[in-house]
Order: structure tokens, then C-alpha cells, then sequence
């Protein structure tokens, strides 16, 4: 079965029940049905990695998020939902969020008592609990026996059912075209915030009465309200310097100013557009420090405290991707790296100012609980602080607030390097934080919309010819980059690349082998043709070659220069092209770098 066939069977088979469980925590039909397809396109843009790990999980948690991002239920069309059962929405509501989460997922999601509990994130012995307390409210709220509760929330699917939800191909077309993120968003003034979750049939009856089931010890009655205890967080919780020092411990470090004003709107930091990830924080903190010296080296630690854990996720999210989305003259992400932690990995990403003087930036992305945290180091110079020490710091400002955030702290990290996290728009393709500078122009890379790549390559050179036309093409797409307001530049230079998806690994191999066969040969066979500067490169799941191809123009044997690079990844390839200007280049060394960074993005052409 091939992974499109894969994915309908999933999506046809599981569509209508993620679909009533999501209507029934937000209590909002169009905002079910909008966050329930959101989260299908999700899964099809993951597939590859979901498809072996409880995929319906994955598309169940990834609808809760998107419902939890809204502050309120549209109150108008709840009236006008009149064949809606809104006393049991309502009563749903009032149930604490793990709560709710836990009786849509055991009595519509098919799932049982462990497996919810997991899906949640709480012990099966405090889901039982949980479960037990909240059915004997919701009996209290409705005046109904269990039996009747549950006929009435399997009677909800006379409301979703009246959805038609779209084909499976057109769920797969709009996640290619990177349409997927953020689809809630534009509905979110109408969406009520519940924290959604499931819960399935234990052996025996789920749903029976307090009375029959086995005594446990009251272990929800003493867990901590993770919100009550973030509002808690003071400036205590925030890095002291003397831990920052670890950063460098030749500088005498000095905390220069603590802040924690709401209302304050201006970034702390280079990339990020707005202050504040969550919209609508419970409590903020933002402390900078700075070391002795005259290389302007400082760092500043934000916390956001957000209502639930499901609006600190967004907050982490939207926090990494106005760094993957920078958009700065002569920025340039160089690194990424994962920090490996047995309760949830955080993420590093590196970036330069190719400005004067050279400016560093390390940034680390933690989330806890309810907590969003940011670690900024900055420095002018091409060198930042060592990775593991950065990570390490990283972790103790999560342990500073994990307890009392409810997250879960541990000193047990590994960093390793990893793949750049995915751009907002055409992922699968470099982005503007990946284009080197230009000489000395101080303005920024712009790129077109991908289009469908056709008979002509524009990443083709005249040495390769490579068509991506053919038979074992699934797919190939191409896009341009260009400097619009560098008046000085010809009209062509810039950076053309075409990413393509073969029949097989096998079809993509022979492609690329193909075309390195005709760049190598191309001046004995065209003599007005020069190829040098041959670099190759690869990585952990990518191989790939670069040149500097020349071409005379003229009698005088002046030579007109370009620089091309093929990647794959598995039987994905990418083509990049760079037409220089004169002056206007880039070493052959940083042009493999952007080729390996091609390499990388392959991972994101689903």
C-alpha cells in the first residue's frame, strides 16, 4: 500500500469520530470542524514520522491544540445551534479540562482507560480518579443517570454528521501548498478555549457508577493547579547571573534590567515581531544581563506564563517559527540543534548579522507546563557560547520553573545537531534566513511563490540540463529568490530551486548521477565551457555535489559564472542555481553550506 493509500484508508476510516470528539470539547461546531480538518492536513504533512505511532492520537491531540488556541465561544451562533444538546456542552464545559478530555475520548474516541490517560498526560490511576469525579458532576449538572450521559454524547453526531468533510486528496493538496498552519486563527474570536482529550472503555463498564469501582486514594484531590502555581512565578524564578556567567566565565556578569509588564510591546531580540508569543499572557518576565567588555555581549531570558499548557505550546511554536521566518538584512541562520530530555526535547538555533561589526545570535525554545521560556545569548563576534553550555543553561531556567509550572525537571539532557525547523511557507524549500549576504548590500532576499516546474528548470544550467519532466517525477516545484530593492544588481542575478519527488530512491539516484556526469564532462564536450570549484558534501540522510561553471560570452574569452548544486534525500532532490554579478558572489564553500541546507529543508516535501 502506497503512503497516499495509507493516509485515505486512515483519514475515510477515523475522519467523523476525531471529528464528533472535538466537537464536543469545544462546543463549537465550525470551529470543530475547522480545527478537525486542520489537524488531518498536519498529519498528512507528518505522515512519514506519525504513520507507525497511533497516528489517530496524533490527529485527536493536534485538533485540541488548534480549538485551544480560541478565548471564547461564538455566543451568537451557539443560539442559533438549535438542534445542538447545549446543556451538555455546557456541562462539559465546566469540567476541568483533563477531565473532559478524558470522558470525549472513552466514551466517543474509542479509546480505553491507559491509552487516554497517556493521550493526556496523566497516570491511569489519576485518570480513574479524575473520570470518577467528573461523571458525578456531570450527573449533578444534568440530573441524569451515567446510561443517559453517554446516549446523549453519542447523540451529538446528528450535529457533526451534517459536516461534509472535504476528500481526502484535497486535505493532501492544502497541506502541500502549506496551507495547514494556523486555519484556526482565522476563526479564533469565536472558539471557545477548552483543553480537549479522550478517554476509552476499561475492562468491565467505563462508565459505571463511582460506587462500583475500586477504592484509590485521592491523588487528583492533591494534584497542583498547574495555572494557580504559575501565576506564582517571581523574579526567584528567573536565571541568577552568576548561573548566565557559565556562558562566559571570563566576563563579570551583571543583571542590567527585570521587567514584567504585560503591555510592554517591544521585542527583546533581534527576530521576533512582537514581545510576547501567547496574545493573551497570565504573567510575563523578561531579565537581561550583560558581561564586562566591548564586544556588547548580553542576554536576556523571557518567561510567559500561559492560561494552559495547550496556549504555551502555541506560544512555543509561533516563538520558533519568528526565528525560522527571520527576515533581517544579512541575518543567516548557521546551526540547529535538539536538546534531548526524557520529558520533551527543546530546541537551539544558531544566527549570524553578517552586518558590521558581525553580530552572533544563540537562541534556546523551552516549554513547561503552562511556561514558555527563551534564552538569548548575543555577541559581536563569528563565534557563540559553546552549545552544551548554552543547552545546560537552557535547562536550568526550565528547572528555575518546571515545578511550580507543572512540567517535569531532570538534569538528564543530550544536544545533538538537527534539521532547521520548518519555515511558515514552502518549508520543503530554502528560506530567506538560509541565503548567504551579498557583498556589501544590506537589504533583504525576497522569494517568489513556488510554482509547478514544467519543461523549464530554472535551476538548469546548460552543462546539466536537467528536466524534471519526466515519468519518475511525482512532483517538482520551483521557486526564485531575488533582492528587489538592491537597484544595482542585473535582473539576473539570484538563487533559482527546483525540488522534485521521485518514482523511487533508485529514480532519484540515477537522475542526480546523470546530470553529475554531464556537469563533469561538459568541457570536453562544450569548449567554451569551464567547470571548477567541484565540492561535495553530505550529511546524515543527503548527499550532494556543487560546482562554479563558466561560460565565454565574447572573443575576448570573458567568462559569464554560475554556481549549481544537486542534493538528494532518499528519492527527494533539489537543484539550486546561483547567478552571481561581478563582484556579487558568494565563496564556492558557503554555497555548499546552502546546498547542504537544501538537503536539509528535503525533509519537509510531503
Amino acid at each position: 500500500m502506497t503512503r497516499v493509500d495509507e493516509f485515505n484508508s486512515f483519514y475515510t476510516s477515523t475522519a467523523a469520530q476525531v471529528l464528533q470528539v472535538t466537537y464536543a470539547v469545544s462546543g463549537d461546531r465550525q470551529v470543530a470542524f475547522e480545527a478537525t480538518v486542520d489537524a488531518y492536513r498536519r498529519a498528512w504533512r507528518d505522515w512519514s514520522k506519525i504513520r507507525d505511532r497511533r497516528p489517530v492520537a496524533y490527529v485527536r491531540t493536534e485538533a485540541w491544540r488548534l480549538t485551544a488556541l480560541a478565548r471564547g465561544t461564538h455566543l451568537l451562533r451557539r443560539r442559533h445551534e438549535d438542534d445542538g444538546d447545549a446543556a451538555l456542552l455546557d456541562a462539559l464545559s465546566d469540567l476541568p479540562s483533563d477531565d473532559r478530555r478524558l470522558i470525549t475520548l472513552m466514551t466517543l474516541g474509542d479509546t480505553d482507560l491507559e491509552e487516554a490517560s497517556r493521550e493526556v498526560g496523566v497516570p491511569a490511576e489519576e485518570g480513574i480518579e479524575n473520570v470518577t469525579n467528573a461523571l458525578s458532576s456531570l450527573e449533578r449538572a444534568l440530573g441524569q443517570t451515567i446510561d443517559e450521559i453517554e446516549r446523549r454524547l453519542h447523540g451529538l453526531s446528528s450535529v457533526t454528521e451534517a459536516f461534509e468533510l472535504p476528500p481526502s486528496a484535497s486535505v493532501r493538496r492544502a497541506a502541500k501548498r502549506g496551507r495547514q498552519r494556523n486555519t484556526v486563527l482565522l476563526v479564533a474570536a469565536s472558539v471557545v478555549m477548552i483543553l480537549i482529550g479522550g478517554f476509552v472503555v476499561t475492562e468491565g463498564d467505563a462508565l459505571a457508577t463511582r460506587e462500583t469501582l475500586p477504592y484509590r486514594e485521592k491523588i487528583g484531590a492533591e494534584r497542583p493547579d498547574l495555572v494557580l502555581n504559575a501565576k506564582n512565578l517571581g523574579t526567584d524564578n528567573l536565571l541568577t547571573k552568576q548561573q548566565v556567567q557559565s556562558l562566559d566565565s571570563e566576563r563579570t556578569w551583571s543583571i542590567t534590567d527585570t521587567d514584567d509588564d504585560v503591555d510592554n510591546t517591544k521585542p527583546y531580540a533581534t527576530c521576533p515581531t512582537k514581545r510576547f508569543a501567547d496574545d493573551d499572557p497570565v504573567r510575563v518576565f523578561v531579565r537581561t544581563y550583560r558581561a564586562d567588555g566591548d564586544d556588547n555581549e548580553r542576554v536576556a531570558q523571557a518567561i510567559e506564563v500561559s492560561h494552559s499548557a495547550a496556549d504555551a505550546s502555541a506560544a512555543y511554536d509561533r516563538l520558533v517559527s519568528w526565528y525560522s521566518d527571520c527576515e533581517h538584512p544579512r541575518v543567516q541562520l548557521v546551526d540547529a540543534y535538539t536538546v534531548k530530555r526524557p520529558f520533551g526535547d527543546f530546541q537551539i538555533l544558531r544566527l549570524r548579522s553578517h552586518r558590521s561589526p558581525e553580530r552572533t545570535f544563540t537562541v534556546g525554545f523551552s516549554h513547561s507546563g503552562t511556561v514558555t521560556s527563551t534564552l538569548v545569548h548575543e555577541v559581536d563576534s563569528s563565534k557563540g557560547p559553546d552549545i552544551t553550555a548554552f543547552a545546560n543553561t537552557l535547562n536550568e531556567s526550565v528547572s528555575r520553573v518546571c515545578l511550580d509550572s507543572g512540567g517535569a525537571c531532570t538534569t538528564d539532557i543530550q544536544v545533538t545537531r538537527a534539521d532547521p525547523p520548518p519555515t511558515t511557507t514552502a518549508p520543503e524549500f530554502l528560506g530567506i534566513v538560509d541565503l548567504p549576504p551579498i557583498g556589501d548590500i544590506d537589504k533583504v532576499w525576497a522569494g517568489v511563490d513556488p510554482y509547478e516546474t514544467g519543461k523549464v528548470n530554472p535551476a538548469a544550467t546548460a552543462c546539466d540540463s536537467a528536466n524534471f519532466a519526466s515519468k519518475d517525477v511525482e512532483s517538482a516545484r520551483s521557486r526564485v529568490f531575488v533582492i528587489p530593492e538592491a537597484t544595482e544588481l542585473p535582473s539576473e542575478f539570484g538563487v533559482a530551486e527546483t525540488v522534485a519527488r521521485f518514482s523511487s530512491d533508485k529514480a532519484a539516484r540515477a537522475f542526480v548521477a546523470e546530470a553529475t556526469k554531464r556537469v563533469d564532462a561538459c568541457p570536453d564536450k562544450n569548449l567554451s565551457a569551464k567547470v571548477d570549484q567541484r565540492v561535495t558534501f553530505d550529511g546524515d540522510t543527503y548527499v550532494g555535489t556543487a560546482w562554479r561553471l563558466g561560460f565565454e560570452v565574447d572573443a575576448d574569452d570573458d567568462l559569464v559564472y554560475y554556481r549549481m548544486a544537486l542534493v538528494r534525500r532518499g528519492a527527494d532532490v533539489a537543484q539550486v542555481a546561483f547567478t552571481p554579478a561581478g563582484d556579487y558572489d558568494i565563496a564556492s564553500s558557503a554555497f555548499a553550506d546552502l546546498g547542504k541546507r537544501a538537503g536539509q529543508r528535503l525533509v519537509y516535501l510531503d
